[in-house]
């Protein structure tokens, strides 16, 4: 990545923002950094797309955004805000979390193998696979379906492993999309319809960004979009990110505490028709500082930065050993064993008490430094990035038999990609996702006699 004759244009157009910011802006030089380093992973993202299912691309882009974009801008540029200010100063903070971030990126494209990336080489044996077995991706998205469908009725013991299955069904449609099958877009169609209106009768939307950032990067390796077509369609997304920001909190208010008679769907087409009719509702000042608010994850870390070790000792580990106990152990094996999820350590590490309704979780940066402090954070984050590095070395080289593993990736990194996730979170899904991949290529080998 960094030293390619491709990227010297990108590193040069990193060297010369950062020289801009430092010596025209006032910016903090340790922010600018960060924001060079930005510029360096977003470019590399766009042109990955297309040509790769870049995984770690995601990861780096979302990580970086919210972590030192989100933070500049509420450092330098958006109003104080009364919920989300930062509790350290700019040059505290940065001095933390850039090179945090310059060991995560690293730590994922450090060439460990000459397997490393899900390049086309790769998305090519997996069309011969399909052409080979054009059913597999039918029947795994139709299991994916009917647990989806299932999912409400279950037990809550059984909710994650149900709603792992109803990944499938994004898989199999990617299975689909990259046959020869006259119904593909239709059923691709479909299923986002069909998860778009599931996202907005719950008024949650998390779920529904990240699937469509996986399918932007299938679907760009299916139809090779031009580079103009992908600014464009990132622009575009930018606008719908936009659009239903500036709808969330009017939404739930209308759903969650009001009585009417209209159904939620009819609430939220009345909410977006009043949106598009108003552009300036969408770019106005409120939106676009609401917008950065919420970019901003840094507030997270900052408010553990300004919390330990003053008020509450580092606490060396013990999150990360109890997160990889919970994340090897069943919890019919464990009962006892910690939730995945952040809320218990938000309010013990930030010093914040949280509302019983509200749940936020600290972050791998966060948790770096609630466990070891500035440097032993950074060498945290090195880890995790060399962890998630050999993840994909590992699926590269288990798909040279399995091609159509390649196609799972987005499966198992699905909520790995969330840049606010802690630990527990990230590796219990990892472990969690692995094993349910594993049983299914194991159930379509034994019991159809399809070898995946």
């Amino acid at each position: 990545m960094f030293l390619s004759n491709k990227n010297i244009g990108i590193i040069a157009l990193a060297l010369l923002l950062f020289t801009y910011l430092n010596l025209f802006t006032g910016l903090y030089f340790v922010s600018a950094i960060g924001a060079a380093l930005f510029l360096l992973v977003f470019i590399k993202f766009v042109q990955d797309i297309g040509q790769k299912i870049e995984v770690r691309d995601l990861i780096a882009f979302l990580s970086i955004l919210q972590w030192i974009v989100g933070p500049i801008l509420a450092y330098n540029i958006l109003p104080y805000d009364e919920l989300y200010w930062m509790d350290v100063s700019e040059e505290t903070y940065m001095n933390f979390v850039v090179p945090g971030c310059m060991a995560l990126v690293i730590g994922m494209y450090f060439p460990l193998s000459e397997e490393r990336t899900v390049g086309l080489e790769e998305i090519e044996r997996v069309k011969e696979y399909l052409i080979e077995h054009p059913y597999v991706g039918y029947i795994i998205a139709a299991g994916g379906l009917a647990t989806s469908i299932l999912s409400p009725y279950v037990p809550g013991s059984l909710g994650f492993l149900f709603k792992l299955l109803a990944s499938l069904q994004f898989v199999g449609v990617y299975m689909i999309l990259f046959g020869n099958s006259k119904f593909k877009w239709i059923l691709f169609s479909g299923l986002l319809g069909t998860v778009i209106m599931g996202s907005v009768l719950q008024g949650m939307f998390g779920e529904l960004m990240n699937w469509l950032l996986f399918s932007f990067l299938v679907i760009s390796i299916v139809v090779k979009i031009p580079m103009w077509a992908k600014v464009s369609m990132i622009a575009f997304g930018f606008v719908v990110i936009l659009l239903i920001q500036s709808t969330k909190e009017e939404y739930r208010k209308a759903t969650w505490f009001a009585e009417t008679s209209e159904s939620n769907s009819e609430i939220y087409k009345q909410i977006i028709m009043k949106r598009i009719s108003d552009p300036s509702t969408i770019f106005g000042s409120s939106t676009l500082e609401n917008m950065g608010a919420r970019l901003n994850q840094g507030w997270i870390i900052a408010r553990i930065m300004g919390n330990m070790p003053q008020n509450y000792p580092f606490v060396r580990g013990e999150t990360i050993e109890t997160a990889i106990y919970a994340g090897l152990l069943p919890r019919v094996l464990a009962p006892g064993k910690a939730m995945a999820g952040g809320r218990a350590n938000f309010e013990r590490f930030t010093g914040t008490p949280l509302p019983e309704t509200t749940s936020m979780d600290i972050s791998l940066m966060g948790e770096g430094f609630a466990n070891y402090g500035v440097i032993g954070g950074i060498v945290f984050l090195l880890i995790i990035g060399l962890f998630y590095n050999w993840i994909i070395i590992t699926v590269l080289k288990i798909a040279k038999n399995h091609p159509i593993l390649i196609l799972f990736v987005p499966m198992l990194f699905f909520d790995v990609i969330k840049a606010e996730t802690d630990f527990a979170t990230i590796f219990n899904y990892l472990t969690k996702s692995a094993l349910v991949i594993y049983l299914v290529f194991w159930g379509m080998n034994r019991v159809l006699k399809i070898n995946m």
